[in-house]
């Protein structure tokens, strides 16, 4: 049997289907994904899988009003009268159609963040299972979408607060669809996929959920969510979904160690051994462009923190795009790195201030370590999953704009203070996502 792993392009959303691809693999079953970017094909055929090149068949409207400006509305009016947008668009469709046939496949993981291709494997007759890595994006009317910090209680305003929250979702995007589609002459994203669902013979209006966080989903498709059930707030096991979550691969190659991160770790290894009371704070920022001036407030904070706790050793991880010349003078407790090996560092810091990636988290709750969650991103899942985090007394949570240092130093300190509980919950969250990480049932799947 052939499977097809059509995966969001992000090294997240990557990472978090290899646990799948694996299991296939392991049943002797042909595993190939399809990747945009080189960077991710590499990474793919590291893993030991077959990869194809496929270009997106669209970009967003976002994204190509970033890159062209007036020119691209400019395109949209004229091909209003030439369709050159409409022709170029279904010719990428039938390349990409072209493509996927040759290589026959028996089944489909589609990333939710890309549900609107699901049109076109319904053309083929290839059935798709559309994969979540985020946290489970069905309505629930007592679970808040992963994209709000709302706590559930079992309240009526607490159920008030969560069903407006859903509805701001459907609300929020029939308005941006909208404005999209007056913008652009109809000649938008979402126009020119729904043109795509009817002469693929897919029910545009009946299939397509719009009260679903981040994304647009598609009605009664098969789920596989890649997060622990056990991660989530208490919600109905909906149908046609089905948990899967993997343990952190624990043999993973992690960036190779730096002769500076080398000896700053046995540096700091032996402060705390003739200062039991150093605490190694691991502060990790985002990997993607665009968060620079969030981490930018983040750090100087963090910065304020170190002048006035000197037991405190922080180590930063900042990403390559960042510059990070603010910090000079930099205090003698905080190291600032490019890049540094997670899981390696994990097994000797004592706290983690985490942007609310589902993938640290996991990682964190693996290594047993509390978390500060500083969410960097108000509009992916890391709003839902700081909450999650709170619920389950994993860790606490803190705004990176609206919370000052000394706010955050008293996050730190509440943490150690309460050290104890915070980490007899990881273990037994740890205990409860280990047993739920079986052997997938393929008959379901």
């Amino acid at each position: 049997m052939t499977l097809l792993f059509d995966i969001y392009p992000a090294i997240g959303h990557l990472n978090a289907s290899f646990a799948l691809a694996n299991q296939w693999r392991e049943r002797q079953h042909r595993v190939v994904y399809c990747a945009v970017e080189a960077e991710h094909k590499k990474i793919i055929e590291t893993k030991g899988f077959e990869c194809i090149m496929l270009d997106y068949p669209l970009e967003s409207d976002k994204q190509e009003l970033r890159v062209k400006g007036l020119r691209f509305i400019g395109e949209c009016f004229s091909s209003v009268f030439t369709q050159k947008r409409k022709h170029a668009f279904f010719r990428e469709i039938a390349d990409w159609e072209s493509r996927i046939t040759s290589l026959s496949p028996d089944r489909v993981y589609l990333d939710a963040q890309c549900a609107l291709r699901t049109a076109l494997y319904h053309k083929l007759g290839i059935p798709v299972v559309l994969v979540e890595t985020m946290p489970l994006s069905l309505y629930d009317p007592w679970v808040p979408p992963f994209t709000s910090g709302l706590i559930p209680k079992q309240t009526s305003i607490s159920r008030l607060g969560i069903r407006l929250a859903w509805e701001k979702i459907v609300i929020a995007r029939k308005i941006r669809n909208l404005f999209f589609s007056m913008l652009l002459c109809r000649q938008d994203y979402f126009s020119l996929y729904k043109r795509l669902f009817l002469e693929c013979g897919f029910p545009f209006e009946e299939k397509i959920d719009w009260r679903r966080p981040f994304i647009i989903g598609i009605k009664e498709s098969k789920i596989l969510s890649m997060n622990p059930s056990s991660l989530d707030f208490p919600r109905k096991y909906p149908p046609n979904c089905q948990y899967a979550p993997s343990r952190v691969d624990l043999m993973r190659e992690d960036p190779m160690l730096n002769q500076r991160y080398a000896r700053v770790m046995e540096e700091v290894c032996l402060q705390k051994q003739q200062r039991p009371d150093t605490k190694i704070i691991y502060c990790f920022s985002s990997t993607v462009m665009g968060f620079e001036k969030r981490s930018k407030i983040i750090f100087m904070k963090i910065r304020d923190i170190c002048l006035r706790n000197p037991q405190f050793v922080f180590i930063l991880s900042v990403g390559k795009y960042h510059n990070t010349s603010y910090l000079l003078p930099c205090p003698s407790n905080l190291y600032v790195f490019q890049q540094v090996p997670q899981l390696h560092l994990l097994s000797y810091c004592d706290l983690m201030i985490t942007s609310g990636g589902m993938n640290s988290i996991a990682e964190c709750i693996e290594k047993e370590v509390p978390m500060l969650v500083c969410p960097l991103s108000l509009k992916s899942d890391q709003l839902g999953n700081s909450a999650r985090v709170v619920y389950h007394g994993l860790g606490l949570r803190a705004r990176i704009k609206l919370d000052s240092s000394r706010t955050i130093e008293k996050r730190i300190v509440q943490l150690f203070e309460n050290y104890a509980t915070f980490k007899r919950n990881l273990s037994m969250m740890r205990t409860k996502i280990l047993a739920e990480s079986t052997a997938i049932n393929t008959e379901v799947i």
